[in-house]
């Protein structure tokens, strides 16, 4: 167990994810709870051109103070920080030396002007800094937003004001945000992440370029558009390591399993299917109702088409490369299959494990063996014994059509019955593992 912070390991080094001499890099880092990506960001103050920003920065205030220009300032706040990491036993530090008042009153005429116009422009809300007593220009002076003190906005209004005012210093070189996404909405979160990691505004409020360096567990800061400067942390004992996120697949495992966030909590799809015809679509959906209750499934019967639905639904996402269903898309069809159904696959750039081929010509081949057993009254049946011929299926003198056989197979069908392998390995694993 690490007795100080200094105790830890890193692996790799701080400096090697975000170089000292670099300008207007983004490293966001992510993992669970105890997985060491705090720790990371608080590896910047051993660099004095650092601003580190805890957890701790929920500040009320209504007047703002009058500043006074500290040339030892920064100096101070590098040794209070390094005190605290070095010399004080069994204590995770979160103070950041940092308060919204001080961030906006630092800032020039000029630089505050151009923080209230963005706020402006992003929500329409006028910002500026008036005197308490209007006819009075030495009276105490407080932010003005839509008319209200800033004190009585809500406090993501002043931690989003707050943060960006920070990100406006060009004292430092790099800022590090732990978590940015407390205390701010949704909507707020967007906005953050949109100017932070994607860039707008960027001109405007902080033209030196800093280094932003963030630990999140909100999908809404990850970097969606250069996957690279995710990164999923994990600790042993004194070691904290870090792996980069090298692909939008790894993306998408951050977003869905590490992160938790669950499609169907955005009542969406957590799967999508694509078979053939009305038996494939009924049996599936009663497969998957009885073995994976909880996830919302869609299967959709595609008419023989599978091919013209499948562009619709990659058009529809807009870029099946980069969507989260890129992974969830399943294909089902049978040996003898729709012209160049695979090309198409192939093409939208869904993977080959998500393109399921059965064995045989039907859905009727992956039914139990024992229901068939029952419904055509012959003991130890085998699925080698169906004949099927245009609609009906026929084993010895019994017959069915196939609609009424795949009724008859739903409605006898529970989860303790024995399923056909092919199923389980080629259909049920697959979605296993998906929901994980």
């Amino acid at each position: 167990m690490a007795t100080y912070f200094r105790d830890l390991a890193f692996h790799p080094a701080m400096a090697e994810i975000v170089s000292p001499e670099a300008r207007g890099q983004i490293a966001i880092f992510t993992g669970g709870n105890n997985s060491g990506k705090s720790a990371y960001l608080k590896k910047t103050i051993e660099n004095s051109t650092n601003l580190y920003i805890g957890v701790n920065r929920f500040y009320s205030f209504h007047h703002l103070g009058l500043f006074t220009e500290d040339k030892n300032e920064k100096d101070s706040w590098y040794n209070n920080m390094n005190h605290q990491a070095h010399h004080q036993q069994y204590q995770n530090f979160e103070g950041s030396y940092f308060n919204c008042s001080t961030a906006i009153t630092r800032l020039t005429n000029n630089r505050r002007a151009i923080l209230f116009e963005v706020f402006e422009e992003l929500f329409g809300i006028p910002c500026e800094v008036l005197p308490e007593v209007p006819d009075n220009e030495f009276s105490n002076k407080f932010v003005s937003v839509g008319g209200d003190s800033l004190s009585v906005t809500s406090s993501g209004t002043r931690l989003f004001l707050g943060v960006l005012a920070a990100l406006m210093d060009d004292r430092f070189t790099s800022v590090a945000i732990d978590e940015p996404e407390l205390g701010l909405s949704p909507t707020l979160q967007r906005r953050l992440a949109d100017i932070m990691i994607r860039g707008e505004y960027k001109d405007r409020l902080f033209p030196h370029n800093p280094n932003i360096i963030l630990s999140t567990h909100s999908h809404l800061f990850l970097d969606k558009n250069f996957p690279s400067n995710n990164y999923i942390v994990s600790k042993s004992g004194n070691l904290i390591s870090c792996e980069p996120c090298n692909s939008m697949t790894d993306l998408h495992h951050i977003q869905f399993r590490l992160l938790g966030n669950d499609l169907s909590q955005l009542y969406l799809p957590d799967i999508v299917i694509f078979v053939e015809g009305e038996t494939d679509k009924k049996y599936l959906e009663k497969i998957l109702l009885l073995h994976h209750p909880d996830a919302r499934t869609v299967v959709q019967q595609c008419s023989g088409d599978i091919a013209a639905r499948l562009n619709y639904w990659c058009d529809s996402l807009g870029d099946m490369q980069v969507s989260p269903y890129r992974n969830r898309t399943i294909v089902v069809y049978d040996s003898v299959k729709q012209a160049g159904i695979e090309r198409i696959c192939a093409r939208v750039g869904l993977p080959d494990n998500q393109r399921i081929e059965w064995t045989e010509n039907g859905i009727e081949f992956v039914y139990p063996e024992s229901i068939l057993a029952e419904i055509f009254r012959k003991p130890g049946l085998q699925l080698s014994d169906l004949i099927i011929n245009n609609d009906s299926v026929t084993v010895g003198d019994i017959s069915y059509k196939k609609m009424a056989l795949c009724a008859n197979v739903c409605d006898r069908i529970t989860n303790s019955t024995n399923l056909p392998i092919e199923l389980q390995q080629k259909l049920l694993d697959p979605i296993s593992h998906m929901l994980r």
